[in-house]
């Protein structure tokens, strides 16, 4: 994408440290499912989420290691390939699932990943730093986690800290490096021309640029901003993944909005594709 884009590299070690606090509730969460047919997230239940994240948790250290090359040639292809991938996964008994997360979780951790370099990401033709690989699994921990937890009516916490890092190490990262179309609702951004400034407490800042259907992520202070959004990092985490509506946050104080064009302020949810 086009801009300068705001400093979006995690700490590394940070990152690491944050899924070795994350994974043993995941897999204490996922143990304890007592419904796995419950409805989760989309046509997944609480069973196909545990199950994709097994998928996420053995994809994304192989191509953080350079084992695999990207596997999808087009953004368009990761909802069909990671449901494919859940309906042929043979093995849902939950205990293995949670073993398959520990395992490959200690594999990854275990072997520090010594050079921050630029590598292929899950698109072809796209590339990360290897922090980015680290965020991507806490993105995925934090947010299915909450997937299966709402689906059982558990409350499940995500560390500020944590919430921010998935945010700036990875989202922001990734929305830089795919087609600018691709995480973009054609339908309600067609025509909009809009500068989101969205400030993440205690985290970091950046830009959200529509411009008729494409999305690009700029450091704040390049052009004027229309709305406004200061945020705690999990509730714009949730936000952004479309997992919760603003007036929660709005509500309770951990999420602030202003700016001049409010009604157009209020569709940033609705403009923004979930793959």
């Amino acid at each position: 994408m086009p801009g300068s884009g705001p400093p979006t590299t995690a700490d590394a070690a940070a990152a690491r440290a944050a899924l070795a606090s994350v994974v043993p509730r995941l897999t204490a969460l996922i143990r304890s499912i007592r419904n796995p047919a419950a409805p989760a997230v989309g046509e997944w239940n609480a069973g196909d989420v545990a199950v994709h994240l097994a998928h996420a948790w053995e994809l994304l250290p192989a191509l953080a290691r350079g084992d695999m090359g990207s596997p999808l040639h087009q953004p368009d292809e990761l909802a069909g390939v990671t449901t494919a991938m859940v309906q042929r996964e043979p093995a849902r008994e939950l205990e293995a699932i949670a073993g398959r997360i520990e395992e490959a979780a200690s594999d990854y951790l275990a072997t520090p990943m010594t050079d921050n370099g630029a590598r292929p990401w899950m698109i072809e033709g796209t590339t990360l730093p290897s922090s980015a690989f680290s965020c991507h699994l806490l993105n995925e921990s934090l947010v299915h986690g909450y997937d299966i937890a709402h689906a059982e009516g558990r409350r499940w916490h995500i560390d500020p800290a944590h919430a921010g890092m998935a945010i700036m190490g990875f989202a922001i990262p990734a929305l830089s490096v795919v087609d600018p179309r691709f995480p973009v609702d054609q339908r309600h951004a067609a025509g909009v021309r809009a500068c989101f400034d969205i400030r993440v407490r205690r985290t970091g800042r950046f830009c959200l640029v529509f411009d008729d259907g494409a999305l690009t992520v700029e450091a704040p202070g390049e052009r004027p901003a229309d709305w406004h959004i200061s945020a705690e990092p999990a509730t714009l985490l949730l936000l952004l993944w479309s997992r919760t509506s603003p007036w929660p946050g709005m509500l309770s104080g951990r999420l602030r909005v202003w700016g001049r064009r409010p009604l157009l302020g209020m569709r940033l949810t609705r403009m923004m594709r979930n793959p």
